[in-house]
């Protein structure tokens, strides 16, 4: 399966449970910085990959789906294991 189509088909599903298991180490860093759930985080993360700025009031308050995922991924990648 090719990159293109791996993500067309993740776009099609949004299945916030595949989310969860396909980047656990994002909404576990998520669930640090902007204290979500696990199924806001998912909902965030398939916010963004859907084009939409805004998420649940929690991504709303924090700033939006984007400064989320980059400041996540910031830390993800400074505080790895």
């Amino acid at each position: 399966m090719t990159t293109r189509s791996a993500r067309c088909a993740f776009l099609r599903s949004y299945q916030v449970l595949s989310i969860l298991t396909h980047y656990p180490r994002l909404v576990r860093a998520m669930r640090g910085i902007a204290l979500l759930s696990g199924t806001e985080a998912a909902i965030c993360i398939r916010d963004l990959k859907a084009g939409r700025r805004w998420s649940v009031e929690a991504v709303n308050e924090y700033g939006g789906t984007r400064k989320v995922l980059v400041d996540a991924w910031k830390y993800r990648r400074f505080h790895a294991r």
